[in-house]
């Protein structure tokens, strides 16, 4: 597809941009959400135990707040990577948008692993948009970053 002419950006660039900019704010929202009702649970059974242990003191919780990291990490890169789209930033674009597309997997990989154990319909929302991400970026959007 190549850069075109006049200096435009592919429709498609620009709108896989924008799915960016949407999927890294709601990560962004889901995660403070998740934070504050982790907060909010922890307090619950502190209560309910007059004290003596919380969810954070549950084995998994440094796995749990590791993924929630890992979560705010693919926000960032999601978001920085749809300004990269916007401006054909090899760097910005191309390479953090492949970085958000391997930590995503990757994410998605210790949470079956670990955590949820099974797999699920956010599973599987959670695998599409990082695979898609990186057959556009290295195929149909290849030689849409010169810069």
């Amino acid at each position: 597809m190549g850069v075109e002419t006049g200096g435009k950006r592919p429709g498609g660039l620009t709108a896989l941009a924008v799915l960016n900019f949407i999927f890294g704010g709601l990560g962004l929202i889901g995660i403070l959400t998740l934070l504050a009702l982790l907060k909010v649970a922890d307090t619950v059974v502190r209560e309910g135990t007059k004290g003596e242990r919380g969810l954070t003191d549950h084995p998994n919780a440094g796995l749990v707040y590791f993924l929630i990291l890992l979560g705010l990490v693919s926000s960032g890169l999601l978001i920085a990577s749809g300004v990269g789209y916007l401006g054909q930033k090899k760097i910005l674009g191309k390479g953090l948008g492949t970085a958000y597309g391997v930590l995503a997997l990757v994410s998605t990989a210790i949470e079956l692993a670990a955590v949820t154990k099974s797999f699920g319909i956010f599973n599987i929302i959670g695998l599409i948009y990082p695979v898609l991400t990186l057959i556009l970026l290295h195929t149909v959007f290849k030689d849409d970053f010169p810069y």
